[in-house]
């Protein structure tokens, strides 16, 4: 799957979190499944696999946000953190700010 980098869900359709078809409907239930599939994932052999799909996403989120000083920095942190944990661990903490 190529990332667009424009909406978060595009992680819960490459983690089959939701099928490819996902129409968009449901947003914040979608974000809390993502969730919780990313919190499963921690400590387990498909840590370096997961964080790899995150890095290509917040690339590609990068790269369409350079124009917008303001949320384009947040991203560029994000790619600069190696540890594969500690990733997951920020990104589960966005979505969760996603929807509150």
């Amino acid at each position: 799957m190529e990332f667009e980098g424009v909406d978060w869900t595009e992680l819960s359709i490459y983690f089959e979190v939701v099928e490819q078809d996902y129409d968009g409907g449901q947003d914040e239930k979608v974000l809390l499944l993502t969730k919780e599939f990313l919190q499963s994932v921690l400590m387990s052999d498909r840590e370096t696999e997961v964080a790899y799909g995150i890095r290509q996403f917040l690339t590609k989120l990068y790269n369409n946000s350079i124009e917008y000083k303001h949320n384009a920095p947040i991203w560029k942190g994000l790619l600069e953190v190696n540890d594969d944990f500690t990733l997951i661990k920020y990104t589960i903490l966005l979505l969760e700010h996603m929807w509150y």
